[in-house]
């Protein structure tokens, strides 16, 4: 049986994951994504810091300008993009309040939310239904035109209901740039979560990246990443088909 591991041998495997994601994060950068990821947990992100710090890297070597977010619940990732996003960065909640996959809940969330964002960072919080024409339409007029740098897909986890933000959503973000998913795993204890089956089907094919703790107790979660159409840097064709997981 194998053992578990401590909270030092985490960090380091953390570490070790967002190494393999970018080798180009050995600089002062790296260890503050670990030290946001962490801080995000402490916040209330649900994902594993394992899969989430190497994600939180990967966000900050783009700097995004333009980031959504469908499915912020308690905002621990959310105060995470605020950190990796460009200093004067545009970053847009969308969240049900109340819903069945963790939404927030009333005026006292965007409060705290609000708080997590750098001096010239535009925040914006649209609490309604992500598959709701008219949600897509205010988050238009938000942009403005302008693309989205990082898309992150963690809100309602049926197969239909991920599929629908995945199409409503992608024609937004710009060419290349990466669409995040979470709990990309298997749930058997969940038969509601299907992410894992939209997940199989739409990374065939694309390049994309997962972020796979597998080395945890209890199975959840896992992190995928693929790219919108269209042109990208070589360094993206590289990530093709690359699972990086703990051995």
């Amino acid at each position: 049986m194998q053992a578990s591991l401590t909270p030092v041998s985490r960090e380091y495997a953390a570490a070790r994951n967002m190494l393999r994601a970018n080798a180009a994060v050995w600089t002062p950068a790296f260890w503050t994504s670990l030290a946001h990821a962490r801080a995000a947990q402490r916040r209330g992100a649900m994902q594993k810091l394992r899969e989430l710090a190497p994600l939180v890297a990967l966000v900050g070597s783009e700097s995004p300008r333009v980031v959504v977010e469908i499915g912020t619940a308690g905002g621990g990732t959310f105060y995470a993009w605020c950190r990796a996003a460009a200093p004067d960065a545009t970053i847009v909640s969308i969240d049900l309040p109340g819903g069945p996959f963790g939404g927030a809940d009333g005026p006292a969330d965007v409060t705290t939310l609000s708080r997590y964002g750098r001096p010239a960072q535009a925040l914006h919080f649209l609490r309604a239904d992500s598959h709701d024409q008219e949600t897509r339409a205010r988050l238009d007029e938000i942009l403005g035109g302008r693309g989205v740098d990082f898309l992150m897909i963690d809100g309602d986890h049926s197969y239909d209901g991920v599929k629908r933000d995945f199409e409503m959503y992608k024609p937004l973000v710009a060419s290349g740039k990466p669409i995040a998913f979470h709990d990309i795993v298997p749930h058997p204890q969940a038969p509601g979560c299907e992410v894992d089956r939209f997940w199989n089907e739409i990374k065939d094919g694309r390049p994309y990246l997962e972020f796979v703790d597998r080395d945890a107790p209890d199975q959840y979660g896992g992190i995928g990443v693929v790219y919108a159409d269209g042109d990208r840097r070589s360094r993206d064709r590289r990530r093709r088909r690359r699972s990086i997981a703990s051995p």
